[in-house]
C-alpha cells in the first residue's frame, strides 16, 4: 500500500494498526514514514519555534511502532531527548507535551531506561508549563513505585537520589520545588524511606528560597504527626514477635467488678478496670512506638546537631512571617528532643515569647517542652520556668491562662524533674482548691506526677498513702547501666503466669480436693480419738501436728504396738523449731535411737538410718530452723498427762520438707547461674520475661487505681513511663490548651432547657409509662377480668371473716365511746 508523503493522522493510525498485526508485511510503508520523519526533523532543527502538527503525528506514530522495529529505531529515543533538552524553553507547548508523551510511551514499552530518561524529565520541570510538570510528576512517581514494588534496585535509586540532591538545590525555584515534591510523595508512599532520601529533603531546609524551605519543614512536621497517629491507631490483634503481650485482668477481678457489691460500687469498679486497661495500652503503644519498624524522618538525619545549628542561625537572622518562624522552632525542638541534643541558646530565644498575650502561645510552649530532656542542664531552662510561672500562674491571671501555665510546668518537670523546688511545688499545689475545674485539675496532675518522682518535695497531706520518701529523680548526668539482661531475675520466680482460662478450672478442682482431703483427715482423727478414749491396751495413739504446703494444720496419728521384748516399736525424734532447742532435743532423743532401729512408721529407712542418724538430725534441724512455723506445729499435752511435745512433726514429713526446700534452692541457683554464667537466653525465656513484666505492670496499675490491694511495697507505685521516652514524643498544643466554660445568662439557660424538652415525652416515671397500653387487652388480662365462682367453703370462710371484722369494729367503737364519756364526765 503506497502512501503519499503528506499523510493524515487517520492514515497513520490505520497504518499503525496494520504494522502491529504484520510488521514484516508493512515494513516498506514504515520506512517511507521514517524517511519523512527524518526530513521533518532536519527542517524542525533549523526552525524549532515553529508549530508543526505533522511532525508531532509522525513522532507519536514512530513511538507506537518502535517495539516492532527496534533496530531501525535504535536512535529515535535519543533524537527526541536531544531535541527536548536543547530547545525545551522555546518549543511550542503542544509539541513539547507531545514529545514528552512519546518518551513516556517508549519508557512504558521498556525501550528507554529510567537512568537516561529521568534526568531529562527533572530538567523539564524548569519549563513554564504547568500541565507538562503535572504529567512528568505523575509518571516519575508511578514509575519509581513500580520499579521498587517487587524488589528494590539500590543502584538505580542511589543514582536518582544523587541527581535529585542537585535538583533540590537548583536555583530554579519551580524545578527545585517539584523535585522536592517527588521525594516527599515517594516517602509518603513508603517507596523511599531510607536515610539518603530524608537527608536530601533536609538539605532543602537551607534553600535560599523560602517556599522550598517551608515545603521541607512541612514534610518533617507532617511525617512526625503521621507517625504519632499511626502508633495510636495500630490494632493490637496481630502482635509483632517482639511486642509486649497483651495482659488482661483475671476472672476474679472481673467478677468482683460486675457481680459483687451494689450498683454504684460495681460501676466504680468497672470504671477503674477500664482506666487500668487504657493506661496499660498507652504504655504498650509508647514502648512499641520506639521500635525499629517505623522510623520518623527526624530520626534518620545524618548530622542532627549541624542541622539544628544551621536552622537556628537562619531562624535568628530571617525576617519571615511569624508562622514560618513557628514552624522552624517546632522542627528545631523536635530534633533536639529526638536526638537529645544541646542547643543552649535556643531556650533564651524562646523565653522572650513566653507571654500570655503572645499569638499561638500554646504552640510556642509545646516547642519549649519538646526541646527539654534529661541531658539539658537545669540551669539553662530554669529562667524560662521562672518566667512561665510569673507570667501565667498568679491570682490575677485568667483561669485559662493559669491552666495553660500549670500544664506546661507539669510537662517540663516530667522531662526534667530537677527543675522543680520544694517551695515552688508547694505553692503550685495550693491551686488544687481553685474554683475553676481546669485549674484544679492541672494542679492535681502536677501533684500526682511528683507523688511518683519525688514525694518528699510535697507536703505531707499531698503525698498520698504509702509514699516512698526515699524516691528522688536522677542527678544530672546520672545513668543506669544494666549489668545483666533486664528482667532476667524474674525467671527465678515460680511460674505463675498461666492464663485465667487454663487455671480457673484447675484452681476450683484443687480447692475442692483440698477441702475434701481436710474433711477426711479430720474425720479419721475423730474416729481415732474415739478409739483411744475407749482404751486399747495394745495400742497407743500419739497425735502429731503437721503443716502442709498451703500452711493448713493437719493431724496425723502415729500408732505403734508393743513388740516381743515389750519395747515400743514407734520411733520419732522430739525436735524444736528453734535453733537452740534442736540440739538439746536431739540429745534427749538419743536414748530412743534403739527403738528407731526396729523400723516404725516414723522412721524412713529402718536400720539403714542408724549410721547416718546424726547427719540427718543436723540436716533436719537446719530445715526446721529455716522453715520456722511452717514445719513445727504448736505443742499439745498428751492424753495420758505426759508433758507436751516441743515439735511434734514426723521424721518422714521433715525429710520431705528438706527435699522440697533443697530442690527449690537448686532450681533457683541453676536459673541464676545459667543467666549469670553465659548470659544466653532462649526465645522462650525472652517471651516469658515479657509475659512476667506485663503481668507485674498490670498488678501495679490495678493497685494504683485501687482495683486490687497489694501487700507490702510490691505495688506501691505503678511503673511509670520511661522519662527518656517522653523527650521523643511530640507534644500536641491542644493538650496544653484549656477550655473554660463561662457562666451563661438566665435567658440562655432557659433556651437550652426548652430545646432539650422538644423531643422528650411527658415527665413521669418509666414504670407508669410502661403500664400505658396503646392497644386492646391481652388474653391474660381478659382471663383475670372474668369473675370466677369460688368454692362453697371459701365463700363461707370469707363471709365469716367479714362478720367477725364487723363485730370487732363495733366493739372497738363502743369502747371508744365509753372512754370518751368517762373522760368527759
Amino acid at each position: 500500500m503506497a502512501m503519499a508523503g503528506n499523510t493524515s493522522a487517520g492514515d497513520l493510525l490505520l497504518l499503525q494498526g496494520q504494522i502491529k498485526r504484520d510488521p514484516e508485511g508493512y515494513k516498506d510503508e514504515f520506512l517511507m514514514q521514517y524517511r519523512h520523519y527524518k526530513a521533518q526533523l532536519g527542517i524542525f532543527s533549523l526552525r524549532p519555534m515553529g508549530e508543526s502538527k505533522d511532525f508531532a503525528d509522525l513522532v507519536m506514530f514512530l513511538s507506537q511502532v518502535a517495539i516492532c522495529y527496534p533496530k531501525d529505531l535504535a536512535t529515535f529515543p535519543q533524537e527526541i531527548m536531544d531535541l527536548l533538552d536543547q530547545h525545551s524553553m522555546i518549543l511550542d507547548h503542544g509539541l513539547r507535551k507531545t514529545l514528552a508523551q512519546a518518551l513516556i510511551l517508549l519508557r512504558n514499552k521498556q525501550v528507554v531506561g529510567p537512568a537516561t530518561l529521568f534526568p531529562l524529565f527533572f530538567r523539564l520541570f524548569r519549563c513554564p508549563d504547568k500541565s507538562l510538570r503535572q504529567l512528568l510528576f505523575s509518571h516519575i512517581v508511578h514509575d519509581i513505585s513500580a520499579l521498587n514494588r517487587k524488589h528494590r534496585d539500590e543502584r538505580m535509586n542511589r543514582s536518582l537520589q544523587n541527581f535529585l540532591y542537585s535538583m533540590v538545590n537548583d536555583e530554579n525555584e519551580t524545578a527545585a520545588k517539584k523535585s522536592l515534591a517527588v521525594l516527599i510523595e515517594l516517602h509518603k508512599r513508603q517507596v523511599w524511606t531510607d536515610a539518603r532520601s530524608v537527608n536530601v529533603i533536609a538539605s532543602a531546609c537551607q534553600h535560599s528560597k523560602s517556599r522550598i524551605m517551608i515545603a521541607a519543614l512541612k514534610f518533617f512536621l507532617g511525617t512526625d504527626e503521621r507517625t504519632d497517629d499511626g502508633s495510636e491507631s495500630e490494632s493490637s490483634d496481630d502482635e509483632a514477635p517482639g511486642a509486649t503481650p497483651a495482659v488482661q485482668p483475671n476472672k476474679e477481678d472481673i467478677y468482683k467488678a460486675y457481680k459483687k457489691g451494689t450498683g454504684s460500687s460495681k460501676k466504680k469498679k468497672q470504671a477503674k478496670l477500664k482506666r487500668v486497661m487504657q493506661s496499660l495500652k498507652k504504655q504498650q503503644r509508647s514502648k512499641e512506638g520506639g521500635g525499629a519498624v517505623s522510623f520518623a524522618a527526624l530520626q534518620l538525619l545524618n548530622d542532627p546537631q549541624g542541622f539544628v545549628e544551621r536552622l537556628f542561625a537562619r531562624l535568628r537572622a530571617c525576617s519571615e512571617r511569624f508562622e514560618v518562624k513557628l514552624m522552624m522552632m517546632n522542627v528545631i525542638s523536635r530534633v533536639i528532643g529526638v536526638h537529645r541534643l544541646l542547643l543552649l541558646n535556643f531556650y533564651p530565644y524562646l523565653q522572650r515569647y513566653v507571654q500570655p498575650h503572645q499569638r499561638d502561645v500554646t504552640h510556642l510552649l509545646a516547642a519549649l517542652v519538646q526541646a527539654c530532656h534529661d541531658q539539658v542542664p537545669p540551669d539553662a531552662v530554669e529562667p524560662v520556668l521562672r518566667q512561665l510561672v510569673n507570667q501565667f500562674v498568679h491570682d490575677r491571671a485568667r483561669p485559662e491562662v493559669m491552666a495553660v501555665g500549670l500544664k506546661t510546668v507539669r510537662e517540663l518537670c516530667a522531662r526534667m524533674p530537677l527543675l522543680m523546688t520544694a517551695d515552688l511545688l508547694q505553692d503550685l499545689a495550693l491551686y488544687k482548691k481553685s474554683r475553676e475545674k481546669a485549674v484544679a485539675t492541672a494542679a492535681r496532675s502536677l501533684i500526682s506526677l511528683f507523688r511518683e518522682l519525688a514525694p518528699s518535695l510535697l507536703e505531707k497531706k499531698d503525698r498520698g498513702r504509702g509514699a516512698d520518701l526515699e524516691a528522688k529523680p536522677k542527678a544530672y548526668g546520672e545513668k543506669e547501666v544494666p549489668s545483666s539482661v533486664p528482667g532476667a531475675e524474674l525467671l527465678a520466680e515460680p511460674d505463675t503466669e498461666s492464663s485465667d482460662e487454663e487455671g480457673s478450672d484447675e484452681e476450683d478442682s484443687d480447692a475442692e480436693e483440698r477441702v475434701s482431703r481436710k474433711r477426711k483427715t479430720f474425720a479419721e482423727g475423730e474416729e481415732e480419738i474415739g478409739k483411744e478414749a475407749e482404751g486399747d491396751p495394745s495400742r497407743k495413739k500419739q497425735r502429731v501436728h503437721e503443716r502442709d504446703a498451703n500452711g493448713s494444720l493437719n493431724a496425723e496419728f502415729v500408732e505403734g504396738r508393743e513388740n516381743e521384748s515389750g519395747e515400743e516399736s514407734e520411733g520419732f525424734e522430739d525436735m524444736d523449731s528453734d535453733d537452740e532447742g534442736a540440739d538439746s532435743d536431739a540429745e534427749e532423743a538419743g536414748s530412743g535411737d534403739e527403738a528407731a532401729e526396729s523400723g516404725g512408721e516414723g522412721a524412713d529407712a529402718g536400720s539403714d538410718d542408724e549410721a547416718g542418724s546424726s547427719d540427718d538430725n543436723d540436716e533436719l534441724a537446719d530445715v526446721i530452723a529455716k522453715s520456722g512455723p511452717d514445719v513445727a506445729g504448736p505443742s499439745e499435752p498428751a492424753n495420758d498427762g505426759t508433758p507436751a511435745v516441743n515439735a511434734s512433726a514426723s521424721l518422714r514429713s521433715l525429710k520431705r520438707k528438706a527435699a522440697e526446700l533443697s530442690a527449690v534452692t537448686v532450681a533457683e541457683d541453676d536459673v541464676i547461674a545459667d543467666v549469670s554464667a553465659d548470659g544466653i537466653l532462649s526465645d522462650e525465656d525472652f517471651r516469658r520475661i515479657r509475659r512476667l513484666q506485663a503481668k507485674k505492670a498490670l498488678e501495679a496499675a490495678m493497685a494504683k487505681h485501687g482495683v486490687r490491694k497489694v501487700k507490702g511495697k510490691e505495688g506501691d507505685a505503678a511503673p511509670t513511663k520511661a522519662r527518656g521516652d517522653l523527650s521523643e514524643r511530640r507534644v500536641d498544643p491542644g493538650d496544653l490548651d484549656a477550655t473554660i466554660r463561662k457562666k451563661r445568662e438566665k435567658e440562655q439557660r432557659m433556651a437550652s432547657i426548652q430545646a432539650g424538652r422538644e423531643d422528650r415525652g411527658r415527665f413521669g416515671s418509666s414504670k407508669a409509662r410502661g403500664k400505658k397500653k396503646s392497644g386492646g387487652a391481652s388474653n391474660k388480662e381478659k382471663q383475670k377480668a372474668k369473675m370466677k365462682r369460688a368454692p362453697l367453703a371459701a365463700q363461707r370462710a370469707k363471709l365469716k371473716s367479714r362478720v367477725n371484722r364487723r363485730k370487732d369494729s363495733k366493739g372497738f367503737k363502743k369502747k371508744l365511746q365509753r372512754g370518751k364519756k368517762a373522760w368527759g364526765s
